[in-house]
């Protein structure tokens, strides 16, 4: 049987270590429990539709070549900070960005911190830990349904053969006086 699973990733936020959910496909957001700001790794960003892709290198005047090329270094920077590879990602971060060298340590370094929270593993065993309360509550259900029908259905014959033995009577009461 295909088991439903829900994946879930969220940040933790450098500075307070509060979980951030981000929000559409934004390179950075600020924390809503300390207002620290800081940037979302690029594999964490919501993805938009692809299919309304333009098969042109420009578009509004931006190159999209260049603008891909800079997407897939930054995303190198990110999986090597997380790595544990500050120096490498610190590099790699100043050699197609022009930020100073103590922001991009201080980038990198928020980075590694960044943590990615998997719950879809644990969806599974949620489910599971439930299934029996769900299974009880399900034969209780059925059980009460069960009762409650044939309690119906008895008040209903009951009510049935009252009303016919009341008419019944009058009608060979009725019968009886020609």
């Amino acid at each position: 049987m295909p088991q439903n699973t829900m994946s879930l990733k969220l940040i933790k936020c450098t500075a307070c270590g509060g979980p951030i959910d981000p929000p559409g496909n934004e390179s950075s957001i600020r924390c809503p429990y300390c207002g620290n700001s800081f940037i979302i790794p690029e594999n964490l960003r919501k993805t938009e539709d692809k299919s309304s892709s333009n098969s042109s290198s420009t578009m509004f005047g931006i190159d999209i070549n260049s603008m891909m090329g800079y997407s897939a270094q930054w995303s190198q920077v990110v999986q090597l900070a997380q790595e544990g590879k500050k120096e490498e990602a610190v590099q790699k971060y100043l050699s197609f960005s022009s930020i100073s060298e103590a922001d991009a340590r201080r980038t990198v370094e928020g980075l590694s911190n960044s943590q990615v929270y998997d719950v879809g593993a644990y969806s599974a065993s949620i489910a599971n830990a439930y299934a029996p309360m769900v299974k009880s509550y399900t034969d209780t259900a059925k059980t009460i349904t069960f009762w409650s029908f044939g309690f119906g259905c008895l008040i209903t014959a009951v009510i049935t053969i009252v009303t016919l033995l009341i008419v019944g009577g009058s009608l060979w009461a009725a019968f009886q006086s020609f």
